[in-house]
């Protein structure tokens, strides 16, 4: 009897812990998937305005503050890239701010509809082109221009459909520049 109350008791113990054990790791892809969101939750802590995240290693959003550029480091962005010209209100202080900090960054003036153009949107690809695998920010005051140029570069550069362009455009941060972009994607108006 001794003998089988023993081995009962490691019976229910060896049950006990295999329903304690811990679940199993998830897949190298999910741990990676949770990246992403993990950074914009980052960023979005921070407190930077509009930030999204259209793409693996690319934040877009409104202009950051000293302070918040700071956070932006400290949680991996490696490469900023301004699409405001220096002359606009609170613009034109990061190179200084970020000279011999270990990332990169780089300013292409667009102003608005007007600096929509080819070339403009040709030196944006190399830029990105720059960029590679890093983790990176671009950003203008709202996140507008930024989405306006992401359109624009997946359609003229990278070959994609003037729908799926647009569609990242908006995923971007593109709003008040939408017209410009359908017309220059050739969509037409977005009113029926």
């Amino acid at each position: 009897m001794k003998n089988r109350n023993l081995d009962l008791a490691l019976l229910l113990t060896l049950f006990a812990s295999l329903a304690c054990a811990a679940e199993p790791s998830p897949p190298a892809e999910a741990v990676m998937a949770s990246i992403p969101d993990t950074l914009l939750s980052v960023v979005t802590e921070i407190g930077v305005r509009n930030a999204r995240m259209p793409m693996d290693r690319l934040v877009t959003s409104g202009q950051p503050t000293q302070e918040q550029i700071r956070g932006l480091q400290s949680a991996g962005i490696e490469h900023f890239v301004s699409l405001r010209p220096t002359t606009e209100d609170g613009a034109g202080w990061e190179e200084e701010l970020l000279v011999g900090e270990g990332v990169q960054f780089d300013r292409l003036p667009i102003s608005g509809s007007g600096s929509l153009t080819r070339d403009n949107v040709e030196a944006f690809a190399a830029i990105l082109d720059e960029v590679g695998e890093k983790t990176a920010m671009l950003y203008c005051a709202s996140s507008n221009r930024v989405g306006a140029m992401l359109a624009l570069k997946a359609h003229w550069v990278d070959g994609e459909s003037a729908e799926e362009a647009l569609e990242l455009g908006l995923a971007s941060g593109l709003t008040s520049l939408e017209r410009s972009v359908r017309d220059l994607l050739e969509l037409g108006s977005n009113t029926p």
